[in-house]
This record gives structure tokens, sequence and C-alpha cells, in this order.
């Protein structure tokens, strides 16, 4: 029996690190041309997010590579007669099934490892890297549409143009919040994170504001501007973007916020109770707190529902091989693509749209945030109706 499983896992670990090479370079190809896009990042920028981007990569590949490796080795195991041989030598299937299982609930340990690896060092290092050209960012998205916008619409940049020098030509600066707009022959940007601060500097302008217009040879515009402004989907703030330590800290804060809400929201009722007011219970101060009270129970389920979704994530490789296995045995084929796909329909139709209801609704707080074990529960069901039919038959 030894013997068996030196040559099953032996074979599988081959299948598995070739699969699992490709499978990562061919994601993290799309992982940095999704940053190049979303971004507007040069692509001369973009060799230093390869490290970071790495951890975001695996953590995909993972799963699907050990899915890709299992399907094949088994189906031609399979189709090859050897799981018959087997059998007739008294050997069940579960005898060398078993230590395949062990192996990826290892993998998938790792996989929550390597999940937890990418939010507390990958994004925060291509975070790092991105913040580090803000401005040559910032010139590329107003080369390209020619206008820049925070999303609360209070800063915005329109420009002709961008020179060899990397100047604007022709800029227009609107300060909404201040209500004045800057209009200059051309002007450069720098921007320092460390204050928080947009300095345009400025050549032949003028200033239009409420008292009037100001012309001006020279000088330089500071506007207070924030990483979330220009990059809003890096905001440390999110639930996906913190480490588990951090959101369980996270959760015992909003559950104390809560509470204080709660107790307040009561406090105002029973002084209008007291008084014999019965409409101060729908009184400003009572539904200022039911409204922050509404958004602190949001934030507790996203918070709560994180953990439960990169453990579930990541135990997706027991699932996958779960399924794949037994089902690569039944189908009896050589062809491997056949049994990769028809483990991977079930796993498309059922898993993800599940495991996405799960996730969704748990946000809600519809269900328990355990909810998004759903997916994993049913394609546990369908595997062991297959481990049935191949120890059957």
């Amino acid at each position: 029996m030894s013997v068996i499983v030196r040559y099953i896992l032996r074979d599988l670990g081959v299948a598995f690190l070739v699969g699992f090479a490709v499978f990562t370079c061919l994601i993290l190809a799309v992982v940095l041309v999704q940053q190049a896009i979303r971004n507007d990042i040069p692509l001369i920028y973009i060799a230093g997010l390869v490290p970071f981007a790495l951890a975001e990569t695996a953590a995909i590949s993972l799963p699907v590579t050990l899915l890709l490796a299992v399907t094949t080795f088994f189906a031609r195991m399979s189709g090859n007669n050897e799981v018959i041989a087997l059998k007739a030598l008294g050997i069940p299937p579960k005898a060398f099934l078993t230590p395949v299982f062990a192996i990826a609930i290892l993998m998938s340990v790792i996989g929550v490892r390597i999940n937890e690896w990418a939010v507390s060092w990958g994004r925060p290092g291509i975070n790092t890297v991105i913040y580090g050209i803000t401005d040559v960012i910032l010139i590329e998205r107003l080369k390209k549409k020619k206008r820049f916008e925070t999303p609360d619409k209070q800063i915005t940049i329109l420009v002709q143009g961008i020179d060899e020098q990397r100047r604007l030509i022709k800029p227009t600066i609107i300060v909404k919040k201040d209500s004045f707009k800057v209009e200059a022959v051309r002007a450069q940007i720098t921007i320092d994170f460390g204050t928080n601060i947009l300095t345009v500097t400025l050549e032949d302008f003028q200033v239009i504001g409420e008292s009037g217009k100001f012309e001006l040879s020279g000088g330089h515009l500071d506007v207070p501007i924030s990483l979330a402004d220009i990059f809003p989907s890096g905001d440390t703030n999110r639930p996906a973007n913190m480490e588990l330590p951090r959101i369980n800290e996270e959760m015992k804060k909003t559950a104390e916020e809560i509470e204080t809400q709660q107790r307040i929201i009561a406090a105002h009722r029973v002084f209008a109770a007291s008084a014999g007011s019965v409409n101060e219970w729908t009184s400003w101060p009572i539904h200022n707190a039911k409204s922050y009270l509404h958004i602190l129970q949001s934030r507790q389920n996203r918070l709560s529902v994180e953990p439960q979704r990169r453990w579930a994530i990541g135990f997706g490789c027991f699932f996958f091989v779960w399924l794949g296995a037994p089902l690569a045995i039944w189908m009896r084929k050589t062809d491997f693509f056949s049994s990769f796909f028809a483990c991977f329909l079930p796993i498309l139709l059922l898993y993800y749209p599940l495991l996405i209801l799960g996730v969704e609704q748990a946000k809600k707080g519809a269900v328990p945030p355990t909810s998004v074990w759903l997916a994993k529960n049913a394609i546990g069901l369908v595997g062991v109706w297959f481990l049935r039919k191949i120890h059957r038959y």
C-alpha cells in the first residue's frame, strides 16, 4: 500500500507543480493588466507589482490547479483500469483516496494562509508601489481622459493636453467647496501624501471666484486631497483589506459602539416616556442614533462574514478534490479535459452561485455568517454521492 500511495502522490505532485506554475503565470498576467487598466499605470512600472501580485494570484490558482491535477491523474488511472486492478487486489478506493484528501486538507490550510498573506503583504505592497507613482498615474489619467474628478466631486481638473515635460496644457482647476476655479496656460502637479496636499505650480493663471477675477504670472495652488480620492478601491477600512487580527479588533469596537448607541436610544425613550411626550420617540436625536446604529450593524455584518469567507475559500481546495477525485474515477475517461470540465461544471453552476449568494445575504444580515459554507456543503454532498458510486461498482 505504501508503494501505491507514493506512486499516487508523486504523480499528483508533478502534475500539480507544473499546472500551478502555468496557471499562476497566466493569472498573474491578467491581474497585472487589470491593475494597469484600473489605475492607469504605465507599463514601465508594472514590473514592480509582480512580487506583491503573486500572493493574490497564488490564492486564485491553488484550488483550480489542484482540481486539474487530481482529475488528470485519476481520469488516467481509472481509464487505464488501474482502479479495477486495485479493487481486484482487495484495495478499495477509500484506501488510496484518503492520503489525497489529507493532502487536500493541508493545501486548504495553506490556501487560507496565502489569502491572509495576500491581504497583509500583497495588497499593501501593491498599494505602496502605486502610491509612489501617484503623480505619474494622475498625469496618465489626464492624458487619457483630459479630466480628473474626486469621488465627492469637490475637486475637478480639466486639461487640453500634456506636453513632453509632463506639464498640463491650459488646465482648469475647479474647487467646488471653496467656490472658485483656476485657469492657467501651463501647470505642473506634485502630491505629498505626508500632508495630503496636491500642489499645482501655475504659469500665467487667473483665479475666478465669488469676489471677482485675479490674474497672476506665476504661483502655486495647494489643494487638500487623500488617497481615497484617487484610489477608492485601496480603502484600508474595508473588511476585505484587513488582516484577521484587525478584523477581530474592529468587531469588538463595533460591538461596543452598537451597545452605546442602543443605550442612547433607550435613554432618550425613557426620558420621553417619563416626561409624557410620546412624540419625542421620533425626535432627531433618536433618529440620528438609529441611523448610525443601522450603519454600525451593517459594518458588523460585513466584518463577521469576512473571516468565514476566507476560510471557506481556502478550503475550496479540499472540497474540489472531494468532488473531483471520485467523479474522475467514475467517468473512466483517459481524456482529462472531459473529466476536468465535468468536475468544473457543477462547481461553476452550483458552487460559485451559492458562495456569492451566501456571502451577499450574510453581509445584509439576512442569514448567519456561516452560510458562506453552504456552497461547500452542496459540493460535499455531490462528492459523497460519487464516492458511494465508485465504492459500490
